[in-house]
């Protein structure tokens, strides 16, 4: 793991990150036959400043060193460089195409250095690691310093749950975080009090390591101090931290949180992350990942809100006023008559405030007319009626009455009137009742008197037969 690695990495307490160890070339002063720049790094003589800085880029990473291990690969990487040191400065490549290798400050990688301000250290620490050291090439040596001083800590996130009127509004909260910190007993020193850091007997303070090979001199981070020039006596190192300097703690950081946040937003806190495990550099950001619970009244869409508002029928008909609820409190809404559901009406900066801007969205109100599930008594019979004026399936015929008749008297012809069947009175009963006992006396004594005579007239015809 390279020192830039380190910032994506969390490392547990007590564990210290490994890294891979930065070396550096420098070249010997042996003498070099000069050979033609544009042949060097392969570009014509016309090309441009673009062509030959990435004709270059991709030869030097070609032969570097530490990725090439062919014997001429050293030997080709210095001519290489020589070249672009002459061809990406605009006056030295005037005076090599008018008069050769023979121009004045046409000289080895020694000379007056890289031109347009370009550090060869700064490319190859990017490519590899690491860098050319000594009188070679200018950069000169970093021998002693901290190789960790511009580390930087790991970024760490943290969730945090927020109310929907919490989003919409802002708000100021506190998230609970685990964090690398400096020990608080020795202060990120990892010594003991009174205890002092001793130099290095490898590197005698140094803190890089120098090896010949091949007349070249190469230059290593110590192996035994990891490139910081001192260590820590054995038994000195402070015992809370195990002489890291550094340990894990339990921290409440405060979030603010600006209007019209939503679940996809991440708010950065700089410089509440980790500090870094080796070294003094700056702390990395705290990351806050936001979880917008949901409104029972509203939606959001973007930065407006939705709403769904009921409304009584007979409102939607004539029009009317309604209290609706907004994110600002309660306000009156005018309904048009004729409403019809569905419908919707924008009231304008009514939504949600836009990040980084005072505009807001709109609130949209969608109606949902209302009807009563039963009408009774008076209520009934106005629909009833307006029902029978607007459609035939409600309509009522009237019923047809008699004309009275223009005679007071009736034929026999004519159908009796009620009069006509009207019941006798009493005393018409009673005449009606005697007449009919004289009528049944008198049929009786008839039939009896006819009876005797034809009883009377047989016995004489018997006598007579007699006779």
């Amino acid at each position: 793991m390279t020192a830039s690695a380190m910032k994506t990495n969390t490392y547990g307490i007590g564990a210290i990150p490994t890294l891979h160890q930065k070396r550096h070339f420098h070249s010997s002063d042996a003498t070099r036959m000069k050979r033609d720049p544009y042949e060097v790094l392969g570009v014509s003589k016309s090309a441009s400043s673009g062509d030959i800085k990435k004709a270059y880029y991709a030869l030097a990473k070609q032969y570097h060193p530490d990725t090439n291990k062919d014997k001429d690969a050293r030997e080709k990487f210095v001519q290489i460089q020589e070249a672009y040191e002459i061809l990406s400065d605009d006056q030295k490549r005037q005076q090599y195409d008018q008069f050769g290798h023979g121009f004045d400050g046409a000289g080895g990688p020694g000379g007056a250095g890289h031109p347009g301000g370009f550090d060869v250290n700064d490319i190859f620490s990017q490519f590899f690691g690491g860098g050319f050291q000594g009188g070679g090439f200018p950069g000169g040596g970093r021998g002693g310093a901290d190789p960790f001083q511009n580390v930087q800590g790991d970024d760490i996130q943290a969730p945090l749950t927020l109310t929907f009127m919490e989003a919409v509004k802002g708000t100021t909260k506190n998230v609970d975080v685990m964090r690398v910190t400096n020990c608080h007993t020795c202060r990120g020193s990892g010594l003991k009090a009174g205890k002092a850091k001793e130099t290095c007997g490898t590197c005698r303070g140094s803190g890089v390591q120098t090896i010949a090979m091949g007349g070249f001199h190469m230059q290593t981070t110590c192996q035994a101090c990891g490139g910081a020039g001192t260590s820590i006596p054995y038994g000195a190192g402070c015992s809370p931290c195990g002489g890291l300097g550094k340990m894990r703690e339990r921290t409440s950081v405060q979030v603010n949180v600006p209007a019209g946040v939503d679940s996809q937003s991440r708010i950065r806190v700089a410089g509440e992350g980790d500090a870094p495990v080796k070294g003094s550099g700056p702390k990395g950001d705290l990351y806050v990942s936001l979880n917008i619970l949901p409104s029972k009244v509203f939606r959001r869409r973007n930065y407006d809100i939705l709403l769904d508002a009921k409304i009584p029928f007979h409102k939607a008909i004539l029009g009317g006023k309604i209290r609706i609820p907004t994110v600002d409190g309660d306000v009156e809404l005018r309904v048009p008559s004729g409403s019809q559901p569905g419908d919707n009406i924008a009231m304008r900066g009514r939504g949600i405030q836009r990040l980084s801007s005072m505009n807001r969205g709109d609130q949209i109100v969608t109606f949902q007319v209302e009807l009563p599930r039963s009408v009774k008594g008076e209520a009934r019979e106005l629909i009833e009626k307006y029902a029978s004026l607007v459609d035939d399936e409600y309509r009522v015929e009237p019923a047809v009455q008699t004309p009275p008749s223009e005679s007071t008297t009736t034929s026999s012809d004519d159908p009796l009137s009620a009069e006509d069947i009207s019941p006798p009175s009493n005393d018409d009963d009673q005449d009606d009742d005697d007449d009919d006992e004289k009528k049944s006396s008198g049929f009786f004594k008839n039939a009896f008197g006819k009876l005797k005579d034809k009883m009377c007239h047989d016995d004489q015809d018997k006598k007579k037969k007699q006779d």
